[in-house]
Parts: structure tokens; C-alpha cells; sequence
């Protein structure tokens, strides 16, 4: 069987100051980055064994990899999957969530709390989209491996839409589990 573990990447400046990054960058914190590197250390006392870790190609998932993996001790690739990237959040990559609620204040309302009923302002994905991709990410690993662990790590969105497909629930309920805390694990089963 598959043992799959998720972590979402450390705290990123813009995560302070509630912009939305989407396929957008901005850099780890110190928090973010002490996140990261106290992961691996949690990864190395508890035992965990890492087979295989698949990143977000986002050099904010990518950083966070590279810390986990060296404060673990342990020696696994880390191959860049881009199924794993965030929501493509269109024309309000950039935005504080603030400026888009005021501006758009019934998408922002469907876009934090009804994933089903949100549709991008200006291109973007939708949360389907992003259900789909976690989808053939799911059976995509299922197909390359058939034992071990693999380790993901990624953005919230896309977390959440792991946790929602091995919670067996449609998109409707992928915002239900809110917030993905940081570089925190996650264990789904195949």
C-alpha cells in the first residue's frame, strides 16, 4: 500500500499580509523557513520513512522541500510534479484578499465558503479544475507506486483538494477543511 503524507510549503511574506499568490511567488519567512526545517526534525524523531517526494514546481513549495528533506537525514529524490501547483487565481494573483472582497464581494464570499459556485473573474481556475488535477494526481501516484511513502508537498487549494477526494466528498466540500496550516503533515492512504 501507498502512504501518502501532505505538507503545504512554509509561511511566505505574502501569506503575512494575506495576498493571494496563486501561480504568483513570493519568498519564505524566517517562520517559514524554521517550519520547514522543524518538519524534517519531526520527520527524523518520529521515524517517518520518505520513499519518494513529489514538490509543487513554485520555488515556495520547492524551498520547503529542500529543508525538509536536509533536516530529516534522510535521502529521497524530490521530483517536481505539475499537477501539484496551486489554484491558477487569474487576474486577483497579487490582490490582498481584502481588495478582492471590496471589489468583487459575491465571487470572494463563493470563493472562501461555496468552491461549487465560484467561477473566475478573469480567467484562472475553478475549484473543479483543481479537483480534477488532485484527482489524476491521485491516480497517477497509484500508477508509479505501489508501496512505500510519498511525500507531496504543495499549496493550501490543492491540499484541500486531496483531503477532500480521500474524504470521498465532491468539490462542494473542498473548502471544508480551512485552513491547511503550513508545513504541518497530513497522512492519506491509497
Amino acid at each position: 500500500m501507498t502512504r501518502i503524507l501532505i505538507t503545504r510549503h512554509g509561511e511566505t511574506v505574502w501569506n503575512t499580509v494575506f495576498r493571494m499568490q496563486g501561480r504568483n511567488n513570493s519568498p519564505l519567512t524566517d517562520k517559514g523557513i524554521s517550519g520547514a526545517v522543524d518538519l524534517g526534525q519531526r520527520i527524523s524523531a518520529e521515524g517517518i520513512t520518505i520513499d519518494h517526494c513529489l514538490v509543487s514546481p513554485m520555488p515556495r513549495a520547492l524551498h520547503t522541500a529542500h529543508f525538509i528533506r536536509k533536516h530529516s537525514g534522510l535521502s529521497y529524490s524530490i521530483d517536481i510534479e505539475p499537477l501539484l501547483m496551486e489554484m491558477d487565481l487569474g487576474s486577483w494573483e497579487g490582490l490582498c484578499y481584502e481588495e478582492a472582497r471590496q471589489a468583487y464581494p459575491e465571487m470572494f464570499s463563493n470563493f472562501k465558503t461555496k468552491p461549487d459556485k465560484y467561477i473566475p473573474v478573469d480567467k484562472g481556475e475553478t475549484f473543479q479544475d483543481v479537483y480534477d488535477r488532485a484527482n489524476e494526481l491521485l491516480g497517477k501516484i497509484k500508477e508509479r507506486y505501489s508501496e512505500g511513502t510519498v511525500l507531496l508537498v504543495s499549496h493550501m487549494i490543492l491540499v484541500q483538494g486531496l483531503l477532500c477526494i480521500a474524504s470521498g466528498n465532491d468539490v462542494s466540500h473542498l473548502r471544508d477543511n480551512e485552513p491547511i496550516k503550513q508545513t504541518t503533515l497530513y497522512e492519506i492512504d491509497l
